[in-house]
């Protein structure tokens, strides 16, 4: 499997975990997990990085 397949797959199931701990499903620990790769995947995207480089 191909690196970024492998990056969707895990995106895919971070929201998947979310949502699950939002309806009751999953401990908190769980969705901080989730919630955490959901952020770290969004501040690598080039959207927010130039937005930091036009902040410095």
């Amino acid at each position: 499997m191909q690196d970024h397949q492998l990056t969707h797959w895990l995106d895919a199931i971070s929201v998947g975990t979310i949502v699950a701990t939002l309806a009751g499903w999953l401990p908190a620990m769980a969705a901080l997990a989730s919630l955490v790769w959901s952020l770290i995947r969004i501040y690598e995207t080039k959207t927010v990085q130039s937005w930091l480089k036009r902040w410095k």
